[in-house]
């Protein structure tokens, strides 16, 4: 099977939009949140998500209203010049899902009995602030403004990415100190035991910490096999290492269930091209090495830490992860032998469906074992598989029992509450009566979500609310893959989203990481818009 013209040299976009005013203020805006953002602190641990909180809000109105003028006054230049494909584009389905998202979240804060939480997450002045994520009505409304203004005014620049890389390495490097009870910059001083295990870097908690690490290493591993730019691979390169071994140290069950679905997501994506699987294979050879390279980091310092769970203790200490290592190392050096011969037949087509195909029947694989071992057989001993594999009320570090309680509170609600939930960031109020059992089985006084993203828009927004949250993802993703088509920048953006929705099934929404999920999509869907509107970008 020939290789087709575009499946040899991935295509890229020819023109250029100008670069004004408004799209520097983008670039400005994404270069902050990939560098101050998420090392901001002002009490070590103790305020990292009200900090990360208010500095978001405080960044983003800034940027909204900066970047809102320069619009404002683009638009009447455009208008006297009379270039309405400039101006007029029709609004996308992520466009309506996003208004829509917004609209329900305000039906649902107007019927709210908790208004404090429901309109700005945390109240200062209350002690009502600890019964929320921050993730109220005005965080909502930012996302919102951010999305429609990344979206019409993005313009790639490689600098923007090589400090989100470097940032996100050091965040990793402190991941991986603070596991092994490093504590250069004394963030941990004066905490007990439990909460010097359960945080580090400068992100907080260890689900936050591995959500990061599911945003940062796709975008590494993309860039790495899509940039052209040499500086940017190699930075990109070396952050895989980093992002890999970040990713093991915030040593939680989210980072791995994003890895196992995006690893093989990438590599669909690659198979589209030969240049990009071969850069594909290289970057997973640096990938399962940079596990290696912690195996010996850990030898080397006395293998004292605050202890791996069994997957992530598996990848890195595991002789059988050698294997992964030698084929890659094996596959690559036979692509760069035989390169000209491979290349001139490569069947970009054929690879793409058998991975998608393989990729697809591992899913249904785990989901029948899952469903198998936890409703069929819950007799046969299946070791440390039982924490993975058996849905019972401890599943999960006791993700179970909230599940099951939340459902079973849905059921209680009302008409308009099925439709609009009961307030943004108030599951506080709907889990509470399951406190008493919380504490006696499993310790937990209180909890202030189900720990599962969806779930908890389900409650708090609603079905109204939940559906308009995935049309939102949805079709950014699927536009994102027909985009790719003609511009495989998109793919950069994209993964670290895919990889961030795949870990929130067992993790939760926060002001520390998500707002890079929004800025994620925003960027996705702003190629999207590229592609599908080129005269918009012709000045």
């Amino acid at each position: 099977m020939k290789q087709t013209q575009n499946e040899k040299h991935p295509p890229t976009q020819k023109t250029q939009p100008k670069y004004a005013v408004k799209n520097s203020l983008v670039n400005y805006y994404l270069a902050l949140m990939f560098s101050f953002f998420p090392l901001f602190l002002t009490e070590q641990y103790a305020h990292a998500r009200l900090d990360k909180y208010y500095f978001y809000v405080i960044a983003t109105v800034i940027f909204v209203i900066s970047t809102g003028m320069c619009m404002f006054f683009s638009y009447k230049d455009e208008r006297r010049a009379g270039n309405k494909a400039a101006l007029i584009t029709p609004l996308s389905a992520a466009d309506i899902c996003m208004l829509c998202f917004l609209g329900f979240a305000v039906i649902s804060t107007l019927m709210t009995k908790h208004p404090n939480e429901a309109l700005l997450g945390p109240n200062p002045f209350t002690s009502a602030a600890i019964h929320s994520r921050n993730n109220g009505l005005l965080l909502l409304f930012l996302y919102t403004l951010m999305y429609f203004i990344i979206t019409r005014n993005y313009v790639k620049k490689d600098y923007v990415f090589i400090i989100f890389l470097v940032t996100s390495s050091f965040i990793a490097l402190l991941t991986v100190l603070n596991f092994f009870y490093i504590d250069p910059f004394g963030l941990l001083d004066g905490y007990d035991a439990a909460t010097i295990d359960d945080f580090g870097s400068t992100l907080g908690n260890k689900n936050i910490i591995a959500a990061y690490m599911c945003i940062f290493l796709p975008v590494a591993v993309m860039l790495f096999v899509i940039s052209e730019s040499k500086i940017v691979r190699i930075v990109a390169g070396i952050s895989i290492l980093f992002a890999y071994t970040g990713l093991l140290c915030a040593d939680s069950t989210s980072d791995i269930l994003g890895l196992l679905v995006i690893l093989p997501v990438m590599a669909i994506f690659c198979a589209r091209s030969f240049t990009y699987l071969k850069r594909y294979l290289l970057a997973l050879t640096i990938l399962f090495i940079s596990g290696k390279a912690l195996w010996g980091f850990a030898l080397l310092i006395g293998d004292r830490n605050k202890g791996f769970e069994f997957m992530q203790h598996f990848l890195i200490y595991s002789r059988l992860m050698f294997l992964p290592i030698a084929a890659c190392c094996l596959l690559y050096l036979l692509i760069i032998i035989f390169e000209k011969k491979i290349e001139a037949r490569y069947p970009a087509r054929a690879l793409t469906i058998t991975f998608t195909v393989l990729f697809s029947i591992g899913i249904i694989a785990a989901l029948a074992a899952f469903i198998y071992f936890s409703f069929i057989d819950r007799k046969t001993d299946i070791g440390n598989f039982k924490k993975l594999l058996r849905f019972d009320d401890y599943w999960g570090t006791h993700r179970g029992f909230m599940w099951r309680v939340s459902f079973e509170e849905f059921g209680k609600f009302k008409p308009m509450q099925i439709l609009f939930g009961t307030g943004p960031d108030t599951a506080y109020y709907v889990l509470q009566p399951h406190f008493g059992e919380l504490s006696s089985r499993f310790g937990d006084s209180s909890t202030d979500c189900a720990h599962n993203e969806f779930i908890n828009y389900l409650l708090t927004q609603g079905v109204l609310g939940l559906a308009a949250y995935l049309g939102v993802t949805g079709s950014v993703i699927v536009r994102a893959i027909k985009t790719a088509k003609k511009d495989p920048t998109v793919l950069i953006f994209i993964c670290p989203v895919i990889c961030y929705l795949a870990q929130s099934v067992v993790n939760l929404y926060n002001p520390i990481v998500t707002p890079f999920l929004f800025i994620f999509l925003s960027l996705a869907e702003a190629n999207n818009r590229k592609a599908a509107y080129p005269l918009a970008d012709k000045k």
